[in-house]
């Protein structure tokens, strides 16, 4: 019903209506109403203050109907994609899949990850310049329908911290719905403020990365869980110490995201780690999406991607170094 509403709102209102304060304070979605595709789109104050007070905030419409049909059809269309997707079992033996590489490519991904729009949000965030920004990650999630397991809570940093990033505010996620996420098919749920608790520490639930129960319960006791559900082209950003999870997909349909995480130079990881060492963002325009078309990881001279073996161990051996 909510995305029903969110779409007639886009078809009627030509602006938004006057928002009070108050409802700013109360929720960290903004409405798809008042963006514009395919162009400029910096943060706003109230999307600032929204993100720093919560840990998050939905950006609606961020990519147009055109980005993320191509996207979506890129990720279909990949067989490099496919041959190199990680199955991450959670604790009740369910799978989730996922492809993850370190290096932004000259593909359509990295049109996207070096986009100026998605850029601008991380240096907002991070506080960086165009020379100390960097591109940690990206993966590609894959939820399918009555298939795709749950993500255990977790903070991202709980993972960024264990190879040697130290500065959590000079990290997040970007996230881009390529699908319509719902509750139904196992939208991204998150822990309102719970940035604010710092790192906790993390163990192994399945083959996957939890934060610590008994800290989790009385986080879950004091803080809003919040379900956040998108639309195709909206975007999350999630603080890097906010606690997220995802339940199974029970529907029939689809849930695939793309995330990219960022960092900055003065926030590298150790050297002798799986995570990438700085390299200068390579910016292009936005138009840069629909201009290049689909094209797959395979482009690639060094596609990059993290392996199943590697991601498990990396924690685990951090575990064992305890």
């Amino acid at each position: 019903m909510a995305l029903a509403i969110r779409r007639l709102c886009t078809r009627i209102f030509h602006k938004p209506a006057a928002v009070s304060r108050n409802a700013w304070e109360q929720t960290t979605v903004f409405s798809r109403c008042q963006s514009t595709n395919t162009s400029t789109r910096p943060l706003t104050d109230d999307e600032m203050r929204s993100f720093r007070r919560d840990g998050f905030a939905i950006l609606r419409n961020v990519y147009s109907s055109a980005e993320t049909d191509l996207l979506r059809e890129t990720v279909l269309a990949d067989q490099m994609l496919k041959d190199n997707v990680m199955n991450m079992v959670d604790g009740s033996g369910k799978t989730s899949r996922l492809t993850l590489w370190r290096h932004d490519g000259d593909d359509t991904y990295g049109m996207f990850s070096r986009g100026h729009r998605m850029v601008e949000f991380a240096k907002a965030v991070t506080e960086a310049q165009d020379d100390t920004i960097y591109h940690f990650h990206t993966k590609i999630m894959l939820k399918e329908p009555r298939i795709g397991g749950r993500w255990e809570w977790h903070q991202d940093f709980g993972y960024w911290y264990e190879v040697g990033c130290l500065q959590p505010e000079k990290m997040l996620s970007i996230m881009v719905a390529i699908d319509d996420a719902t509750v139904e098919n196992g939208c991204l749920d998150v822990l309102r403020g719970s940035h604010k608790l710092g790192r906790l520490h993390h163990g192994n639930t399945g083959e996957q990365v939890g934060a610590e129960p008994w800290a989790l319960e009385q986080a879950t006791k004091l803080m809003d869980t919040v379900p956040c559900e998108m639309e195709a082209g909206d975007v999350l950003l999630l603080h890097c110490n906010t606690l997220h999870k995802s339940n199974a997909n029970t529907s029939d349909k689809w849930r695939r995201v793309m995330i990219v995480a960022f960092t900055t130079k003065d926030n590298q990881p150790r050297p002798d780690t799986i995570a990438p060492l700085y390299f200068p963002m390579r910016s292009v325009p936005d138009s840069a999406i629909l201009e290049l078309g689909i094209v797959g990881r395979a482009t690639n001279s060094v596609p990059d991607f993290l392996r199943h073996d590697d991601n498990v161990n990396s924690f685990k051996l951090e575990e064992e170094s305890r």
